[in-house]
């Protein structure tokens, strides 16, 4: 067996609700090694958790716990007994596996009932792992070989590496929001780090066939399947076919208005459907002042019309840091194949940056749109359960047993 120490980071500073949050991420965690949980072992203590996995689940299980938001760094440790022999040698255990060079021992003595200070372990101790290793030398300043010993209460920690996870905080904690899914590259990077904040992300997403194609909405699939790893056990994708009220678009007296329009009805659609789920904010990809909708006027124009919070996460971002979030989540690959979606393929030529809100109350007075988004809602959207990695849809009776019951 092996131990990899996990470090809460954050979640230390919570004050009364810190037991919660720790909860939450061990139920977390546990669901994401579920394919290992007869090889884990889980030990908690007050400021870390302990796995003790079979030796040949190691590596997979670290890759998988560098997806859990909540985690702050882990390492696999040496485990020894309060007793300086068997410190010593799990230190000498370290040192002859590295081919590293230049050398350093760190000494952290939580348990303060040691009969050793950390001063006195390091010297004593620093003489004969160079005794041992004779090629080593000490470099207190830049090493590239750090042994760190942890003296805690009943045991001992002793590791050389420290693996950067994803911090944040566990997903779940921060309670639910709905995420208008795109199928760009800005959407689902705001949805991860939405969820890095906590938050359970369920998805909507707006069709217009046969102006998007299948390919498109196949995108969309994709891309949420991709952000699961990181999201909420179970969580669902609304598919709304957008068609009707798209048509009904077309007959707005000033086409500049278009999108932002366009917009509106999506906050509308986006705040009927969260209040059925209980989600707590819309969640969108939004980044001032990257195209003509994303302007502090347009964003005002359409936050007027939705209940809920509207939460931006990449709004200070520039194109180039979004990019660089989408590939280290893997979806810039999949948001940039060729197939359009609604917002992308209905861009006026001259879309309006400043729009007023007289004005774009007086464009949707001029056309009948409240009856056909509430058949919208009623009629045209598709509900799918991500469960099992993969994606079932859920039949409409289920759903309306579900929505009198929540």
């Amino acid at each position: 067996m092996k131990n990899i120490l996990i470090r809460y980071g954050e979640l230390t500073l919570k004050g009364n609700n810190r037991n919660h949050f720790i909860a939450k991420l061990i139920q977390n965690i546990k669901f994401k090694l579920k394919p290992f949980k007869d090889y884990v072992v889980y030990i908690r203590d007050n400021n870390s958790l302990t796995l003790e996995v079979t030796d040949q689940y190691v590596e997979d299980v670290v890759k998988e716990l560098q997806t859990v938001f909540g985690i702050y760094s882990l390492s696999i440790v040496e485990k020894t007994a309060l007793d300086f022999e068997e410190i010593t040698q799990a230190v000498l255990k370290i040192a002859r596996k590295s081919s590293k060079k230049r050398f350093k021992l760190e000494v952290t003595r939580k348990d303060k009932t040691f009969p050793m200070s950390s001063t006195e372990i390091k010297q004593k101790l620093a003489p004969i792992v160079l005794r041992d290793i004779g090629d080593l030398i000490v470099d207190v300043h830049n090493p590239d070989l750090k042994i760190e010993i942890v003296i805690k209460k009943g045991h001992v920690d002793i590791f050389d590496t420290r693996v950067a996870a994803l911090k944040g905080l566990p997903v779940g904690v921060s309670g639910k929001g709905l995420s208008l899914l795109s199928g760009g590259i800005d959407s689902p990077v705001a949805s991860f780090l939405t969820m890095k904040r906590g938050m359970q992300v369920d998805f909507i997403h707006f069709m217009t066939p046969p102006h998007t194609s299948p390919e498109a909405l196949e995108k969309v699939f994709q891309l949420a399947e991709k952000t699961a790893r990181y999201n909420h056990q179970q969580f669902k994708l609304y598919v709304c076919d957008f068609a009707m009220l798209l048509q009904e678009l077309q007959h707005m007296p000033d086409d500049s208005y278009k999108i932002t329009i366009m917009r509106r009805m999506f906050m509308r659609i986006a705040n009927q459907v969260a209040r059925k789920i209980n989600a707590k904010a819309l969640i969108t990809g939004e980044s001032l002042g990257q195209v003509a909708s994303q302007t502090i006027d347009s964003i005002n124009v359409i936050n007027s019309t939705s209940e809920l919070a509207i939460l931006r996460p990449v709004l200070t971002y520039d194109k180039e840091e979004i990019i660089a979030i989408s590939k280290f989540i893997d979806t810039y690959e999949t948001s940039i194949l060729p197939f359009d979606d609604v917002c992308s393929m209905f861009v006026p030529k001259q879309p309006v940056t400043k729009p007023k809100p007289w004005i774009a109350e007086q464009q949707e007075q001029a056309i009948m749109w409240e009856e056909i988004l509430k058949y919208t809602v009623e009629n045209l959207i598709d509900v799918y359960v991500f469960k099992d990695k993969k994606f079932i849809k859920e039949e409409k009776q289920n759903r309306q047993e579900e929505e009198n019951n929540g």
